[in-house]
């Protein structure tokens, strides 16, 4: 990812806490170009209602292969 091309407009970074599992999660310009990263991959699909994700099988495998996070880490 180029962070010098994140948009000016929205902040690179910023404190949220999800709606429904009241965790805090990554937002701001940061989070929508790592999310839309996450769906090119196709390690995250929409889920059946608006604002759910699903995590596929290669998304499993790409977190853990890259980051180290386990299924267990992931939520």
């Amino acid at each position: 990812m180029e962070l010098e091309r994140l948009p000016r407009r929205r902040s690179a970074v910023r404190y949220c806490v999800d709606w429904a599992e009241r965790r805090h999660h990554l937002a701001g310009a940061l989070g929508g170009a790592v999310t839309a990263r996450l769906f090119a991959l196709d390690w995250l699909r929409n889920g059946r209602y608006r604002r759910v994700v699903r995590l596929t099988d290669a998304g499993r495998t790409g977190l853990a292969e890259a980051f180290g996070l386990t299924p267990d880490r992931l939520g």
